[in-house]
């Protein structure tokens, strides 16, 4: 498995992870982990091939992204 660029859990519950698919693009992972069930599997864009972590714009895009699919849930 790739090494996760970014990774971050909500509400103790959803596990959220972007690895890299390309230079340009990372693959968002949202799994509810009380469930066991995957919420998101989708790609997503790395600005600037994220090569020093991910950008800030692309960071509030995923987070906004989490937020609107957990609401949803």
């Amino acid at each position: 498995m790739t090494e996760p660029i970014w990774e971050n859990t909500l509400d103790q519950r959803y596990k959220c992870t972007v690895t890299r698919n390309s230079q340009y693009s990372g693959q968002l992972k949202i799994l509810d982990e009380e469930l066991n069930k995957i919420l998101c599997d989708e790609e997503v864009r790395l600005s600037y091939g994220a090569t020093f972590g991910p950008d800030v714009d692309d960071l509030r895009d995923w987070q906004d992204r989490i937020i609107s699919i957990v609401d949803g849930v």
